[in-house]
């Protein structure tokens, strides 16, 4: 009998909660919270290339992905927030294979979540 080998297709689209940007926009107004996503997405781009070196650093890791999810969360990222969060669990439990796996659906998800909100900003004008 032959071992059943599934190929994996990590697909998972990028989820926003539009309720976030709307009380941001509510607590600091219109302005401001326009500035303040272009910050946090510039951020999270820094911190999703910052990611490999941070590896290297004894809890340095943990500070970047402690910062994306917070940003993420900041903005409505919630799909990106989700995958930060796993990853923190994954580092809190020490399986480093699922750290692993955890931190390639993070940068995946990351990725696809900054090219989905310059896609959004492109189809707005």
């Amino acid at each position: 009998m032959k071992p059943f080998v599934r190929e994996l297709r990590p697909e998972e689209p990028a989820r926003f909660n539009p309720d976030k940007l709307e009380d941001l926009c509510l607590r600091i107004g219109e302005n401001r919270a326009e500035a303040e996503v272009a910050l946090a997405l510039d951020r999270i781009a820094k911190a999703l290339a910052d990611l490999p070196d941070s590896k290297r650093i004894a809890g340095g890791m943990r500070q970047v992905i402690t910062n994306l999810r917070d940003d993420a969360d900041l903005i409505g990222m919630s799909t990106l927030a989700r995958a930060a969060r796993n990853a923190l669990d994954c580092l809190d439990t020490g399986h480093v294979v699922s750290l692993s796996a955890a931190l390639a659906r993070l940068e995946r998800v990351g990725d696809r979540s900054i090219q989905a909100v310059w896609d959004l900003e492109d189809l707005s004008g």
